[in-house]
């Protein structure tokens, strides 16, 4: 059971014309209100009485004992009454809530009001229409609300929230739940070929495709638990759209020292994003964890924090690289003590590029897209395709290819099983059988080929 902050109050609400124009009134009278606010959300309910002001007790939020109000000359009891019985209305209603461990949007509230105080009109709107055959956007905006303040979501969450609502308006203004149910995936995947993509051109990648229909599935569970809808037949659905494995884009220990020791000159922004990034890279943080990095969370080496994306509370050791940085900066004061000169995601994003183009990390990369059945490659240099997430994949690539057990590596970055690893284990193994191909270039001597690096096979350093 959870327990549902809330706040109720009566006001006497008087028209400012009535105040105004009837000066000959002894008792100015106004209209009573209750209004009740939880978590944000605010409603005002009509308690059907006029009340005297002289007659009113605000501290009290009740009418003063034995005066009487309105034309009808109501007894303050009688109202009183009204007050206590609303009152004992609204706090049931949060109770039943609370045993459901759910926070009310502000209309489920006044529909669950409605079914006590006003049952007529409740039964007339359901005899009207379905609540499914309806628009589905003010679900769609108690879906957000639910999802925001459970703090679930993160900022990324909240960013796909806002072009799903966006996708859900261009396809129709009316679109309701059933037409949704009833359209099936095919609605989307149908809308989405049309809409143009971040190069202007036209129709979305199969994967994205997935993936916004795959949070289009998560809205309507969360509508069929709240008991708008059945959506098993949309729910059951498979999404069959031809894929292409994700590339994985990281910088080779290689490429990370090149970048690590670039003098950069008089760009000063640019030196400050390289050390932003490296730490990324030798801590495997994501953008928004080391944004929010505060001096406090690092004690002994260690980093202790918990992280904004799946709320796990990490340790994290600190290498000599990581290490080099923080202190480069230790005598900086950065608001709110945070411990690096982190800029938005955007901006860093884009200084990432240029900071990858001027240590020449040229390694051409081929991204294969699918749209629909066409295949689509497109060759970039790897300083294009640069992103603050490379920091995270960079550390664990590294990681693993060093010879950290992977096992390992997850208590580092958090990561839950082994099938969210797969792509960096198969990076892995893809340098295991590079590396094993040194093999063939050594005769039978124990000698490789004067091009080829390395020793004789047993042969000492010259230095020993």
């Amino acid at each position: 059971m959870i327990a549902i902050k809330r706040n109720i109050s009566f006001t006497v609400e008087v028209k400012k014309t009535t105040a105004k124009t009837d000066k000959k009134a002894k008792q100015p009278e106004g209209r009573l209100r209750c209004v009740v606010t939880w978590q944000g959300q605010r409603v005002r309910l009509s308690v059907s009485h006029n009340v005297n002001v002289d007659g009113w007790e605000k501290a009290l939020q009740r009418c003063r004992a034995k005066s009487v109000h309105g034309k009808m000359k109501t007894p303050a009891s009688v109202i009183n009454k009204d007050l206590d019985k609303t009152e004992e209305i609204i706090n049931s209603i949060f109770l039943r809530f609370e045993d459901a461990e759910t926070i009310p949007a502000k209309d489920e509230f006044i529909r669950e009001y409605d079914k006590i105080v006003n049952p007529d009109k409740v039964v007339e709107k359901e005899d009207e229409v379905d609540i499914a055959d309806r628009p589905l956007f003010s679900i769609y905006d108690e879906f957000v609300r639910d999802g925001t303040l459970s703090g679930r979501w993160s900022a990324g969450t909240l960013v796909k929230t806002k072009t799903i609502r966006k996708h859900l308006l261009a396809i129709s203004k009316k679109l309701s739940l059933n037409d949704v149910i009833s359209g099936g995936v095919n609605l989307f995947i149908q809308h989405f070929a049309g809409v143009l993509d971040n190069f202007k051109e036209k129709g979305l990648a199969n994967t994205t495709i997935q993936n916004d229909i795959a949070f289009v599935k998560v809205f309507l569970r969360w509508a069929q638990e709240h008991g708008y809808c059945d959506a098993n037949s949309f729910l059951n659905q498979r999404i069959r759209l031809k894929t292409a494995e994700k590339q994985v884009i990281y910088l080779t220990w290689e490429e990370l020292m090149k970048v690590y020791h670039h003098d950069f000159g008089k760009k000063n922004y640019l030196a400050q994003v390289r050390d932003v990034f490296c730490f990324c890279c030798f801590t495997s943080l994501r953008y928004s964890d080391v944004y929010n990095l505060r001096r406090a969370n690092i004690s002994n080496g260690v980093i202790h924090i918990t992280t904004v994306k799946t709320h796990d509370s990490l340790t994290i050791e600190l290498n000599k690289y990581s290490q080099a940085i923080l202190d480069k900066y230790a005598d900086v004061t950065f608001p709110m003590d945070k411990a690096l000169p982190v800029i938005s995601n955007q901006r860093m994003n884009d200084y990432l590029k240029e900071m990858g183009k001027a240590c020449e990390l040229d390694e051409p990369i081929t991204i294969t897209r699918y749209k629909g059945t066409r295949r689509y490659d497109k060759t970039y240099k790897k300083w294009e395709l640069l992103s603050t997430h490379c920091g995270r994949r960079t550390f664990v690539c590294n990681a693993i290819m060093l010879g950290v057990p992977a096992n390992i590596v997850m208590k580092w970055t958090g990561h839950s099983d082994y099938a969210t690893m797969r792509p960096y284990l198969a990076i892995a193994d893809k340098a295991k059988a590079q590396a094993m191909t040194v093999f063939d270039r050594v005769d039978e001597n124990g000698f490789a080929p004067p091009d080829s690096v390395g020793q004789k096979v047993g042969q000492k350093d010259e230095d020993e």
